[in-house]
């Protein structure tokens, strides 16, 4: 007997990680109707195989002693990091900060860098928050985004001092390539001025991009920012307190 559409369907669902989330795109090979896929989506929630999520996403629920649990976190925010294979964000907020090693605490929040303006989700226990990147997002950028974020936010990390971020900072921007601290003044352009005023005094360290940093600063300007001689030996001279 032949497979019916919603047969096949089902049985790639089965196949599928328990808290997966999916859209239509998953199934375009076996039919390209979105009508057809909504309408068997539609008959598949009410059977309870799968839960809708938001408009066009469901996922596999995840069936424990507790009842129906919610999808990965991971994969709540996975629309909002690719569109295909099209990089269209990255973690930043406490995600990035606990992959620097400045923060080991757990947040249900997630923050996403994105060039488009986003207003705040929330999806069961999960807030997704959004932080607006000018510059173009890439998947070798990535790692020197969420540096530049963490300097943007430094006032804001959980658990740790201005101070403390900026030591750790200052030691995985050192041993950086020299091509990726020149990427990280190029970025920087885009960002607030008291950002490139403590890259550069970073930098100043390894005496890369320090000139165009400095005379793109406001020589006026005072950045009071909570850092100290220890955290940065040479902030006066970027005047950042």
């Amino acid at each position: 007997m032949a497979k019916t559409i919603k047969d096949l369907i089902e049985s790639r669902i089965n196949k599928m990680r328990n808290g997966y989330v999916f859209t239509y795109a998953d199934f375009n090979d076996i039919v390209a109707n979105p009508a057809i896929l909504s309408r068997t989506f539609r008959a598949l929630v009410q059977s309870n195989k799968i839960k809708k999520l938001a408009k066009g996403r469901y996922y596999k629920p995840v069936k424990s002693v507790f009842g129906t649990l919610p999808p990965y976190e991971e994969w709540l925010v996975q629309e909002f990091l690719m569109d295909g294979k099209k990089i269209i964000g990255y973690l930043s907020g406490q995600q990035a900060y606990s992959l620097l090693g400045l923060s080991t605490q757990i947040s249900s929040v997630y923050t996403i860098g994105s060039n488009t303006y986003r207003r705040k989700i929330t999806r069961g226990n999960v807030v997704i928050r959004f932080v607006v990147q000018p510059n173009t997002i890439t998947r070798a950028n990535i790692p020197l985004l969420q540096m530049l974020d963490s300097i943007r936010f430094i006032r804001q990390i959980p658990a740790c001092t201005p101070n403390e971020a900026c030591v750790i900072l200052r030691k995985k921007i050192g041993n950086l390539c020299q091509e990726d601290r020149l990427s990280l003044v190029s970025l920087s352009m885009k960002y607030t001025d008291y950002v490139r005023a403590i890259l550069g005094a970073i930098l100043e360290e390894t005496d890369t991009g320090t000139e165009t940093l400095f005379h793109s600063l406001n020589p006026a300007s005072v950045y009071k920012i909570g850092l100290n001689n220890e955290a940065l030996p040479n902030r006066k001279k970027w005047r950042v307190q």
